[in-house]
């Protein structure tokens, strides 16, 4: 079925910005644009089928767009801000998000979590250091042609930590260009975190000295000290018995035992693997183009999974491997906060199933680094973490390494 699309229309210019309140509206009310309920009606039917969103959702989805439609004129744009009060009304808001993204009368007018935090958190500094910080910060966020974005929790970590001298330092300075050697020198003298803060001081005027909005870099050649890494360690027989008892309980919580505890994925490698890249016929799994092949304990965890997940969502089309009762009707992968919750009865964290993985593959090639380097996608840093645990580990018990 070919969905038909609204006829061109003008569009209505805004006299004054007021939020629109859906308090009180209800769906049954006289439609202010029957054309574009009709159009969005067809539209969200189609995202259902693909979904396979469940009747109840549907009618929800369609309670939604009526009560929209109830409240806008022709022209008028509809803004994202307007569609989440429909949380309200029991209907499910990011379904009818999904129905109204990619239109033109769409405005999606909600602000970015990070900017929110950053509003909060920055409003006491002056004007240029703010601009000069805002320019870190988007390095950070988008990357450059030499430099990956980060994520938003590391972006959100470095601010936090460069936020003390900028407070404290905030009204002697107008701009970032004022700040001395001497200045950072003392303040980093007392700090308790001294090594980690110099490392976000070191990034932040690295990063302005390279955008050139400072003349000099006041942090270079400040020792900081060095970070505290943790040194891997290996799982005891017990820990590994429990681990493998609370598996049983869950068919979710096997496979993410398996994919971490076997083939070392990093949590949100697991949360975001599809089901394309699992090949139960072909004994292999291709995680972001690793290409492995499928073990008897994965393929098997993998399989049980798959025929409970049809027994709970048959209509789902999540195109990833793990689903949960707020993703099955979408295509995005379930949260952190899902996988946290599910790993709770474990008796320790993935970081540790994964830790113990690398470290017994590390022990049975060698402690080559760049096997390691090569098998588990890490850096030289990484790599070079475990195979010197691997080594120190060998020297206290006297062993030698094969």
């Amino acid at each position: 079925m070919r969905l038909r699309s609204v006829s061109p229309r003008w569009t209505e210019l805004t006299l004054f910005d007021l939020p629109r309140d859906l308090r009180g509206v209800s769906s049954k009310r006289p439609l202010l644009d029957a054309d574009l309920a009709a159009f969005l009606t067809i539209r969200a039917e189609q995202i259902a089928e693909l979904r396979g969103w469940p009747s109840r959702t549907v009618g929800s989805v369609g309670r939604g767009i009526r009560t929209l439609c109830a409240v806008h004129r022709p022209g008028e744009r509809i803004r994202a801000s307007t569609i989440t009060q429909l949380t309200h009304t029991a209907v499910p808001t990011n379904h009818v998000l999904e129905v109204f993204e990619g239109i033109e009368i769409f405005l999606d007018d909600r602000p970015d979590p990070l900017d929110v935090w950053c509003q909060k958190h920055l409003a006491l500094l002056g004007p240029d250091v703010r601009a000069e910080l805002d320019t870190w910060i988007s390095v950070l966020r988008h990357g450059t042609t030499r430099r990956r974005p980060r994520a938003r929790s590391t972006v959100t970590t470095l601010v936090r930590l460069v936020l003390p001298f900028l407070t404290e330092y905030g009204r002697k300075y107008t701009t970032l260009r004022q700040v001395t050697r001497n200045d950072l020198t003392n303040w980093l003298a007392h700090r308790p975190h001294r090594a980690y803060e110099a490392s976000a001081l070191r990034s932040l005027f690295s990063t302005l000295k390279a955008e050139r909005m400072i003349f000099a870099n006041p942090m270079r050649g400040i020792n900081g000290g060095k970070l505290t890494t943790t040194i891997p360690a290996s799982l005891t027989t017990e820990e590994v018995e429990a681990v493998a008892h609370a598996a049983l309980q869950d068919p979710a919580l096997r496979v993410v035992v398996a994919l971490s505890g076997i083939h070392a994925l990093a949590s949100h490698e697991i949360r975001k693997m599809l089901l394309d890249q699992v090949d139960l016929a072909g004994h292999r799994l291709d995680p972001e183009g690793l290409n492995r092949p499928l073990d008897e304990y994965t393929a098997g965890a993998i399989t049980d999974y798959l025929d409970y997940r049809h027994r709970r969502w048959p209509n789902s089309t999540n195109p990833h491997l793990l689903i949960s009762r707020n993703t099955a009707t979408t295509a995005t992968p379930v949260g952190t906060f899902w996988l946290d919750k599910l790993v709770r009865p474990l008796p320790i964290g993935l970081d540790r199933l994964r830790q113990d993985r690398i470290l017994e593959e590390a022990l049975a090639n060698g402690a080559d680094p760049l096997h390691l380097a090569h098998v588990f996608s890490l850096g030289a840093k990484t790599s070079l973490r475990y195979t010197t645990a691997v080594a120190g580990s060998a020297a206290e018990s006297g062993t030698g390494i094969k």
